[in-house]
């Protein structure tokens, strides 16, 4: 008896299709009728997000994807209102309008007009044109809402955090990126220093302040206090914390990434703060702190052993420095140290040496660095990405082609980003 695919049960065609791409999953549903009921199946687009284009109206298109169960939805770009969302979809449980620059509080305003206890996710990055009187609406119709994203919304202030201090206190995830109106007094709202006004979003997992330029050392002090079940900090380019700010954070149990990039104002000391207290960081970042040096590392071998990621492109360290840290710190997956032009041949023998589990390394702009060095690096067993970007050789150094490393690390110009299989001939 011959067998086909037209044979199989609807519920084997579902399962097939639960494998293909989106796109393949629609052309699926185009061939028969059977296959478009099996295709249209609930299991079939679990966890899809819908990217749509909204230019003319579509009576079908909200039936369709309910019928799909597809709950999370991107809007591309916007030419309707908002609200015909919405009404569309009944139980829409992410949202995103990022880049939608003509979104306005008017159009938000006319959306959320009563409570969306589905939805969970909101993403409102680069919609500029959004103010505190949206967040209103947010707090009061979106209380369910659990990751919000306002990265860019550079109207934001402290008021629009009161107001997600007082209606969202199921948050865990929130993005203020270059939101650069907000200060010391908004970051207390959220951590629960003004109670009588709002409870705070005290079950934060996840805050993003990069580029808030006008936080100092006393928000990190709300933090430390009111959020602490916080399990990642993103501080990067935040220039007013400093070292006695990391003091408060040193405490934070909980707190597994902490991200200090280009913040000016720590150095040594900072690190001492952080090691020297109760964290169990498994990433920190402190790239282009050039105050940050060879000390740093000792510090970080001392208190911070338990790092997976570490990332110091651009900070003042050298061999001397490796030599310390690398002694305490074989559970170290990624190694960022691009830019730091005191590292030699010397240093890479070291991490060679020491750490066996890692498997990435930045070595961008390294240029005191040589062939010898980077054959003893690619004899690690894990390693899997190698960056070598701006590495200078002379002449008679230059790699041609793989087959210069026993590895099979593929490097071309020194001028190139090269990203490496650096186990693929293992």
């Amino acid at each position: 008896m011959e067998t086909h695919i037209s044979c199989l049960f609807p519920e084997l065609l579902a399962m097939i299709f639960g494998y293909l791409d989106v796109r393949d999953k629609g052309r699926a549903a185009q061939v028969c009728t059977a296959w478009r009921d099996a295709a249209y199946h609930k299991s079939v687009w679990r966890g899809v997000e819908a990217k749509l284009h909204l230019r003319r109206a579509n009576p079908s298109l909200f039936p369709s994807l309910q019928a799909r169960g597809i709950r999370r939805v991107q809007i591309l770009s916007l030419r309707r209102s908002l609200s015909y969302v919405i009404q569309g979809m009944a139980n829409i449980e992410s949202l995103n309008l990022s880049g939608c620059y003509n979104l306005t509080d008017n159009g938000l305003g006319h959306a959320f007009v009563q409570e969306i206890g589905s939805l969970r996710a909101l993403n409102l990055s680069l919609c500029k044109q959004i103010t505190d009187s949206s967040l209103g609406r947010i707090a009061q119709y979106l209380k369910g809402l659990e990751v919000l994203e306002l990265g860019g919304c550079s109207n934001i202030t402290n008021t629009g955090l009161l107001l997600i201090a007082w209606g969202l206190q199921r948050l865990k995830s929130l993005n203020l990126r270059s939101c650069r109106h907000l200060s010391d007094v908004g970051i207390g709202h959220l951590a629960g220093m003004t109670r009588s006004a709002a409870e705070g979003c005290l079950g934060l997992e996840q805050l993003t302040l990069q580029d808030c330029q006008k936080l100092t050392d006393l928000s990190l002090k709300h933090i430390s206090r009111g959020l602490t079940g916080l399990r990642l900090l993103n501080l990067s380019f935040c220039g007013g914390i400093s070292d006695a700010g990391l003091l408060h954070l040193s405490h934070m149990g909980s707190l597994r990434s902490l991200n200090l990039r280009s913040c000016d104002n720590i150095s040594d000391t900072g690190i001492m703060h952080l090691a020297m207290g109760s964290l169990r960081l498994s990433g920190l970042d402190v790239s282009f702190c050039d105050k940050v040096g060879d000390q740093s590392l000792a510090y970080i071998a001392q208190g911070l052993d338990g790092l997976k990621s570490l990332s110091l492109c651009s900070c003042h360290i050298s061999d001397d420095g490796i030599n310390r840290m690398v002694r305490q710190m074989h559970g170290l997956r990624t190694l960022n140290i691009g830019q730091c032009v005191r590292i030699t041949d010397k240093g890479l023998e070291l991490i060679a040496e020491h750490l066996s589990q890692l498997t990435g390394i930045d070595l961008y702009g390294c240029t005191r660095i040589t062939k010898r060095g980077l054959e003893r690096i690619t004899q690690l067993p894990c390693l899997k990405v190698l960056n070598l970007g701006l590495w200078q050789m002379t002449d008679s150094e230059k790699v041609r082609d793989c087959s210069d490393f026993a590895c099979g690390v593929a490097c071309t110009s020194p001028e190139h980003l090269v990203l490496c299989n650096a186990k693929s001939s293992s």
